[in-house]
């Protein structure tokens, strides 16, 4: 069967059997679907060597790996520390997925903000995540500055 096959046979579901089937590569795909989007990023971001995000020294090596959990998986991730200011950050630091404790339920919600839906459906569709996360997720990922907290 050819994909365009496959989604016409998709579009002649009824909207809730669309509903579950997305749902369902959602939830299978999202644990290891955060693994890309982090090499992406570091592709990006360190397409011309690393450089300080402090300093825009050049003079940075590798300080180590530290250990996030993505899913039920644990995923080593590399730190690096400037030779000249002596600060360390890591591959995701000054992006939207730096502090992110949920990086699959960010890429969801960046998928329904995409689709339209609001943040309120967002979270009702996104299994584990509040609406003041969703708020959080789209302030970063659009970035706004941080307000004041009290």
């Amino acid at each position: 069967m050819k994909l365009s096959e496959l989604i016409a046979e998709i579009r002649k579901l009824k909207p809730v059997e669309q509903h579950r089937l997305k749902e369902f590569f959602i939830t299978s795909l999202s644990s290891s679907a955060s693994e890309p989007v982090f090499q992406e990023i570091n592709e990006r971001k360190n397409k011309d060597g690393y450089t300080c995000i402090h300093c825009s020294s050049n003079q940075v090596v590798r300080f180590g790996k530290y250990t996030v959990k993505v899913g039920t998986k644990d995923v080593e991730r590399q730190r690096y520390r400037c030779k000249d200011c002596k600060k360390t950050f890591t591959d995701v630091t000054n992006t939207p997925l730096y502090r992110t404790h949920k990086p699959n339920k960010w890429i969801e919600s960046i998928i329904y903000m995409l689709e339209g839906y609001s943040l309120r459906k967002s979270a009702d569709l996104i299994r584990g995540v509040h609406l003041c996360y969703l708020v959080l997720l789209e302030t970063q990922s659009v970035g706004c500055p941080k307000t004041n907290r009290l």
